[in-house]
């Protein structure tokens, strides 16, 4: 296993082979012809969960769980042709763009053969960042939006469905967020 340090000049060798030398040559966020926008972790997205969970108890976590599924999907179907271009491995593109746009220093911990359990850790979360932020410590863990886009990653390599679960996280005192997935049978 690498350290943080590793992950991230791994990741920035990779990021340079393919980031627009002018990310924001025009007063938008762009890589690789799409836009992106930046909000600060101070208010987003702890104020959007706590928002969804008032409203909707449980079921607001759902919602955030199930956008990043979607978005995951969408992502992985994105970057593939481009980690196959650059022959670089679907994860580690993810992980560099992660990276790139401040969603956190993810790291493929454990990748069983075609079709097994997956273990992804992600240093410096900006879900866990933001519940940090605003409130010492949580009792569970609130990365159910990155949950949902690694398993809609984790879908799209192996093409199948998949169980995920936050199992540490950095709101709750963990040092990374860690995320589990297991095939659906």
């Amino acid at each position: 296993m690498n350290d943080k340090k590793e992950i991230e000049e791994k990741i920035q060798k990779i990021i340079r082979k393919f980031a627009d030398k002018n990310p924001c040559g025009d007063g938008k966020i762009k890589l690789l012809n799409r836009r992106y926008v930046l909000l600060s972790t101070d208010y987003f997205p702890f104020d959007l969960t706590r928002d969804l969970e008032e409203l909707f108890s449980a079921a607001g976590d759902a919602v955030l769980y199930k956008g990043g599924e979607k978005i995951g999907r969408e992502l992985y179907e994105h970057y593939l042709p481009i980690a196959r271009e650059y022959g670089i491995d679907i994860w580690d593109i993810i992980s560099a763009v992660g990276w790139y746009f401040g969603w956190g220093t993810g790291e493929v911990v454990e990748r069983g053969e075609q079709g097994g359990k997956y273990r992804i850790r992600v240093y410096d979360s900006f879900e866990a960042d933001s519940f940090k932020r605003r409130v010492e410590r949580t009792e569970k863990p609130v990365c159910h939006f990155m949950k949902g886009v690694l398993n809609g990653i984790v879908e799209g390599v192996e093409g199948r469905k998949y169980k995920a679960e936050e199992k540490m996280c950095m709101a709750m005192g963990s040092e990374y967020c860690e995320f589990v997935f297991e095939p659906m049978h």
